[in-house]
């Protein structure tokens, strides 16, 4: 029996789905994916079923922003083949803007994963296939640099080979626009059919087209340009902070570090371990390179204690995320939240600006829907506009400044992921303005007298206590995905009435037209009349997980004492906690039926 009837019979057996099976036929029969073939028949043949079931029970999404996911042979992997075929159908669709867009050419970076390098290439060499202007980075670079090279270059689109902050196993193709902002309609939609169409991947000599100058490989002068625009986004001189810091492997080498050192911070201890570029991600624990885990953030602390350092810092594997371990009162390091970051960073830029007489009722700052509430009170506080309606995704925000350019000025935009971008040199969250703003604030704070977090609870002090959470529950392969549809599904059909000790006062459904702003497959239960606590549940965007964003608002009283803070932030961790153990609940009752 050869492979094909191996898989007719195991669709008709039930041990692989009819999607699955059809996927692996084309993979065993088309041209293109002959150079996997092998590979796939081993699969067949040792009985995999599970695993096949995994690899092709799908195509792998080309989304909003791309694609990623897991490294491997199939239709839902990332591969040679994935790859290609999502630089050729962005080259045909860049195609049908005109030909103007093959001179103004396509810039590439790449992160440090394993296959990284491989894959940029790759597509390197498609797009020269295709007849347009390349220019790729002689190294692994930061994804922020990638956007703000499309701008400085005047680029028609970008492209980022990285999966960010994913496990080692995974890599991914991230899209972006000539404005240096990830795709967003209409664009992603076009983008996404075009890619769906291919049937045929144009590709070149990746030698010959570097010889011939169709690939043009980039690198100093714009990582001088770069460092130029994040450092002019300073607001304080103050730079007395002692910092360690670790890159995770990754490539915030390339652009933390050297932001910090042109801003003039002479404190800086790099953990060793972590330095090196290194994709298996070797001396973090459970290999996860993610500065939202505190974990993660496990060894650069001990340099911090050791060191007696003021501040410990983290950044992801392409550099866009920061994660921050603050020093308090008594000598002891605690880890910062996301919306914790944003919100020191955020009074900090509004309350630099106010003093420097540099805030002007056009300018605005931006949130997404589950980032902290803090944002939208402080933004009332300095009397600037604050757009908190947008989804989840930093894509957002950079289309909100693109649209909002010659009538307000974009300030500061974060989110709850550790995402931050101060200015417009870049259209994408940057750990490197995130960490220059961080460092010069702890400075400042230092030079006062007090740290970082004594300036948080001068902030809870002053709006009150907001407390976020989040729970990611994990749902792999072909019965997790089925498993979400169902759950958000049955949230849909049969909204909860109560959700621990709160009513429900409102359900915001995101797919629903009615709803404000960009549709998206987000759920949020609104459960107070202030609408500051509330319950939002989506699927990952990018990963195969359900996310339960909890927040909780909470009164202080001005004179309140740090144990009191302390004691009303337990007391909102735990109605959190609650709200998110209703939600998990109420999961179960939808797939009890």
């Amino acid at each position: 029996m050869n492979s094909s009837e191996t898989i007719e019979q195991a669709v008709a057996e039930e041990r692989l789905s009819e999607a699955a099976g059809a996927h692996v036929m084309i993979w065993l029969t088309q041209a293109k994916y002959a150079e996997y073939q092998a590979e796939l028949e081993q699969l067949i043949a040792s009985d995999a079923w599970q695993t096949l079931e995994d690899s092709f029970f799908k195509v792998v999404p080309f989304g909003t922003g791309g694609r990623r996911g897991i490294v491997g042979v199939g239709a839902n992997r990332i591969n040679r083949v994935t790859i290609g075929e999502s630089a050729q159908g962005l080259a045909d669709y860049l195609q049908q803007q005109g030909e103007a867009t093959k001179k103004a050419g396509v810039v590439i970076g790449y992160d440090t994963r394993l296959t990284s390098v491989e894959f940029a290439t790759l597509t390197a060499s498609i797009f020269a296939a295709n007849g347009f202007k390349v220019y790729l980075f002689d190294g692994f670079r930061a994804t922020p640099q990638l956007s703000f090279a499309v701008r400085q270059l005047s680029c028609a689109a970008g492209v980022v080979i990285s999966a960010s902050h994913n496990p080692p196993a995974d890599n991914g193709f991230k899209a972006y626009w000539s404005d240096g902002g990830q795709i967003v309609p209409p664009h992603d939609a076009g983008i996404m059919a075009a890619v769906s169409a291919v049937v045929t991947i144009q590709q070149t000599d990746y030698a010959a087209a570097l010889q011939a100058g169709q690939i043009a490989i980039i690198g100093q002068e714009i990582d001088e340009a770069y460092v130029a625009a994040v450092t002019a986004e300073s607001l304080s001189p103050a730079r007395s902070a002692t910092i360690t810091y670790s890159p995770l492997h990754g490539s915030g080498s390339r652009s933390v570090l050297p932001v910090l050192e042109a801003a003039g911070f002479t404190k800086v201890t790099v953990v060793a371990e972590q330095a090196e570029p290194d994709g298996a991600f070797p001396n973090i624990k459970n290999n996860v390179p993610n500065p939202e885990v505190r974990d993660t953030s496990a060894l650069v602390t001990e340099y911090a204690q050791r060191l007696q350092a003021d501040i410990a810092i983290t950044t992801d594997p392409d550099a866009d995320r920061l994660g921050v371990i603050a020093r308090d009162s008594a000598g002891a390091y605690q880890f910062l939240t996301g919306n914790q970051i944003a919100a020191l960073i955020g009074y900090h830029v509004l309350q630099q600006l106010k003093q420097q007489q540099r805030l002007h009722p056009t300018d605005f700052v931006v949130k997404t829907i589950v980032t902290t509430d803090f944002i939208t009170a402080m933004a009332q506080d300095f009397g600037v506009t604050i757009y908190d309606n947008i989804l989840i995704g930093f894509k957002y925000v950079a289309e909100l400044i693109r649209r909002s350019e010659g009538k307000e000025t974009f300030l500061f935009g974060g989110e709850e992921s550790h995402g931050i971008l101060k200015g417009t040199y870049a259209r994408d969250k940057d750990a490197a303005i995130a960490a220059l703003l961080i460092c010069e604030l702890a400075s400042k704070l230092k030079d006062e007298g007090k740290n970082l977090v004594t300036q948080l609870n001068d902030l809870y002090r002053r709006y009150g206590m907001f407390w976020e959470t989040l729970q990611n529950t994990a749902y792999q392969g072909a019965e997790g995905s089925a498993t979400m549809a169902r759950l958000m599904a049955g949230l849909r059909q049969n909204p909860p009435q109560q959700l621990g000790e709160w009513p429900v006062v409102r359900v915001v459904d995101r797919l629903d037209p009615k709803s404000p702003g960009t549709r998206g497959d987000v759920l949020i239960y609104e459960l107070a009349a202030d609408h500051h606590t509330r319950l939002t549940v989506r699927p990952s965007g990018t990963e195969p997980k359900l996310k339960i964003y909890a927040q909780v608002h909470l009164p202080v009283a001005p004179d309140s004492s740090d144990e009191k803070i302390t004691e009303v932030a337990q007391a909102a961790d735990q109605k959190a906690a609650a709200l998110t153990a209703a939600m998990q609940q109420y999961f179960e009752k939808i797939l009890a039926g």
